[in-house]
């Protein structure tokens, strides 16, 4: 369950993996435009789209309390460039895991329409503001494509350490080693 020096633990890796497939659905459950799920048509779709939004940004703060409680394991020696530019990728897909689910609920209050979760709906708490609204829905269509460049980066670059490199990076994060 824990990490070792040289390997996530499975609860990370749980953690990491429950967070890309969930990600990876929410993506393909959006239409790529904020209105189109608002149709009747796509209410079905919505309301599993903003299921997982949600369960997103519960999996990241379970990941974000996991890692205060879950020593890493030893860093890989890297070149420097390698460390940071490693580090800016980590910090930009956690910054935008929080951020992406933020801006779906604070652009469809600000529309003025409900956050929807299995069996219940979480009414508009603020003032209906269309034109920021669709500002905001806008800014999380573009939040929503970028996850899946650097998360496609993020892959790249492990992959590159797998094949490549042919060090341990890869490894630390896969399911089942």
């Amino acid at each position: 369950m824990r990490s070792t020096s040289s390997r996530y633990g499975s609860g990370a890796k749980v953690l990491h993996w429950l967070t890309v497939v969930q990600v990876l659905a929410a993506y393909v459950l959006s239409n790529g435009d904020g209105y189109s799920l608002y149709s009747a048509a796509a209410d079905g779709l919505r309301r599993i789209h903003e299921a997982l939004g949600m369960l997103v940004f519960i999996v990241v703060v379970m990941r974000l309390l996991w890692r205060l409680i879950d020593s890493t394991p030893v860093k890989q020696p890297m070149l420097p460039w390698m460390a940071a530019a490693a580090r800016l990728v980590h910090f930009a897909l956690y910054a935008l895991l929080i951020a992406i689910p933020a801006t779906a609920v604070l652009g469809t209050w600000l529309e003025g329409i409900p956050v929807t979760l299995p069996g219940f709906d979480i009414a508009p708490q603020i003032t209906k503001a269309h034109g920021l609204g669709q500002l905001i829905m806008e800014i999380h269509t573009i939040l929503g494509n970028a996850i899946l460049w650097i998360a496609g980066v993020h892959t790249a670059a492990a992959l590159f350490h797998y094949f490549y490199l042919r060090d341990e990076v890869f490894q630390s994060m896969a399911p089942g080693a």
